[in-house]
């Protein structure tokens, strides 16, 4: 690798939401290091308390941690609000909370299915960004948001049926959005993930690992050799990605979708 990076959040307070495990424990867990001020979410409580114990000591700043099921928008008005009275202000929001849907076909969903995964995925984060985005405004802040989607949102076709929507209409959301809060010094943009080392991703191994007699490193190696860089993805890689479009090194890119897939992206 060229060149060595480090970032400085001082000061600055975040909320990232879904951050108690995988991609978002991963941002959280470097924006702490970094010294940023953190909210920790996702809709279990003892998880909230165990990573927000686990962060508390990675640096200067203060760790908060929120519970709330972000497919209820009265929780997500509650985070916000918790946020705002821990820190009085904030400056960076990390939408990553997201559902996985398992179905294999569109139509093998149902209604609730496609409810479901749209308000965790993309409703919560049009409402949050609005929240947060409204606050900036009002307090004068140029700050950032930053929405986590996936390369299922690109794809046309395979078998992530309505999540892979939901990512579609996460990046409409972020080009969309960016274009309307630049001029109040705010920068939207987004985090593309492809095959990234995650329980979700795991779990799936094990079960296809239990249909070809296989192991779940097995499964995970031969999903890991099909990406141009040959390896999956880490929380960390995310993570970097949002550190620097998130900081000053960044701060006339707009309306962006980062993709962060070791290649897959190219598939």
């Amino acid at each position: 690798m060229v060149g060595h990076s480090e970032y400085d959040f001082g000061g600055e307070s975040t909320i990232v939401t879904g951050s108690t495990s995988g991609i978002g424990r991963g941002i959280a867990q470097v924006l702490a290091a970094a010294d940023a001020n953190v909210v920790v979410n996702s809709r279990t409580e003892a998880d909230v308390r165990e990573t927000a114990s686990h962060l508390d000591n990675l640096g200067t700043g203060e760790i908060v941690g929120v519970p709330a099921d972000l497919s209820d928008a009265s929780a997500i008005d509650d985070l916000v609000e918790s946020a705002i009275a821990s820190f009085d202000e904030i400056d960076l929001l990390v939408n990553n909370a997201a559902v996985w849907p398992m179905e294999t076909e569109m139509i093998a969903a149902d209604l609730e299915d496609w409810d479901y995964t749209m308000n965790a995925n993309v409703r919560a984060q049009f409402y949050a960004s609005k929240l947060v985005a409204n606050h900036m405004i009002d307090e004068d802040i140029e700050g950032c948001l930053i929405n986590v989607t996936s390369q299922t949102g690109d794809r046309r076709t395979g078998n992530r049926g309505i999540y892979g929507v939901s990512n579609s209409s996460v990046n409409g959301l972020t080009w969309r959005m960016a274009g309307e809060l630049a001029e109040h010094g705010i920068r939207m943009n987004a985090v593309s993930t492809d095959l990234t080392d995650t329980r979700q991703v795991r779990l799936e191994a094990r079960q296809e690992a239990k249909t070809t007699d296989t192991t779940e490193s097995d499964v995970v190696d031969e999903w890991a050799s099909e990406l141009p860089l040959g390896r999956m993805g880490h929380p960390s890689d995310l993570a970097d990605a949002v550190l620097f479009l998130a900081s000053d090194r960044a701060e006339y890119v707009v309306g962006t979708i980062l993709r962060v897939a070791g290649g897959g992206n190219l598939k």
